[in-house]
């Protein structure tokens, strides 16, 4: 083999590695759950295994939330004015969206969050500083094409995987999805999640990517235990805090019955993540329907269990470190219980 050769094998081993490792922009999640079906399954009551699997922002319902992807930025003050998502499903490229060249795409930090989103309204408040490391755009047919170019599109179970290519055409990252990793396949009750810490090793064969039932994240990190991005958070942030109210404690709630949970918050708490649990903590699960923004208290249809080991928390949506939970267990009874 003459040394011209080997020198074009090298260099095209050293284009593919970079598609592929170290990129500046991950895939980190997306929802694959059918329009007609739920998160694991079952109706808007409980899912096939009796509980309530739900995103953290949508809640549980129908479709959890629609056609949505989710990346992480690796690189710090990375530039995607132009950057094009290519979307396949079924083995085919079925959809290319691309980015415009508005401000908001100029100077991303690394650890900021993108949604790509049909059917949830554009969001750009993006502040790092503020604690708010998420920005959503909406690509469907009647969007403005602000942010993103005015097409809709897929997402779903059928083999979806995504690319991501700079303004220059090269290839960033993927494509990464099902059939790539995980290879076993996702079902239409499922997302796809990456269960590591987001780093510049991920690349799209990790086997840190997997189907999951159990809950999603639409906007945050992913929770099969909690996804850390501080690492590569290097913004420094303004203080907040959050103080849980009530119930606090003692409380006797009937289940059915609509009951106040209340908060107070410091600093830049923008939106909130309200969550109870039934078992002293072992699990938690999201108000339905989810909250909205930041208004110290939210009005809750008390779930149907029956428990003395009930807690609620209440989480800044955007640092998730900034919660606060019952100081002390609560009760729940059914109906019947409380006569």
């Amino acid at each position: 083999m003459n040394s011209m050769r080997i020198l074009a094998i090298v260099a095209m081993c050293g284009c593919l590695a970079g598609a592929a490792w170290g990129a500046d922009v991950i895939l980190n999640e997306y929802n694959a759950v059918g329009s007609s079906e739920f998160l694991n399954g079952g109706d808007s009551a409980a899912d096939q295994d009796g509980g309530r699997a739900s995103d953290s922002y949508f809640g549980r319902v129908q479709g959890n939330g629609g056609d949505w992807f989710e990346l992480v930025v690796i690189t710090d003050h990375l530039d995607m004015r132009g950057w094009y998502f290519d979307l396949f499903e079924g083995g085919s490229l079925d959809e290319t969206l691309t980015l415009t060249d508005h401000a908001i795409w100029s100077d991303l930090r690394s650890g900021t969050i993108i949604t790509v989103a049909e059917d949830v309204p554009s969001d750009i408040s993006y502040n790092p500083a503020a604690g708010d490391w998420w920005i959503n755009v909406q690509a469907n047919n009647d969007a403005d094409g602000l942010y993103i170019e005015a097409s809709s599109f897929p997402v779903s179970s059928n083999n979806w995987q995504l690319r991501i290519r700079d303004a220059a055409g090269a290839v960033v990252f993927g494509p990464a999805g099902e059939g790539i990793s995980p290879v076993s396949g996702i079902s239409s009750t499922e997302v796809f999640r990456l269960e590591a810490d987001p780093d510049d090793s991920i690349t799209p064969y990790s086997n840190k990517y997997d189907d999951a039932s159990d809950f999603s994240t639409f906007g945050a990190p992913n929770r099969w235990g909690v996804q850390n991005l501080r690492r590569l958070r290097t913004v420094e942030l303004e203080p907040a805090s959050i103080t849980a109210i009530g119930p606090n404690g003692a409380e006797l709630l009937v289940a059915g019955s609509v009951a106040l949970i209340q908060w107070e918050s410091e600093g830049a708490v923008d939106q909130v993540l309200v969550e109870f649990s039934f078992d002293g903590g072992a699990s938690w699960m999201t108000v339905f329907p989810a909250n909205v923004g930041n208004t110290g208290q939210y009005a809750w249809t008390v779930p149907p269990v029956d428990s003395e080991q009930c807690l609620i928390r209440v989480s800044s949506a955007t640092q998730l470190s900034v919660y606060d939970t019952s100081d002390e267990p609560f009760t729940i009874v059914m109906p019947s219980s409380a006569d």
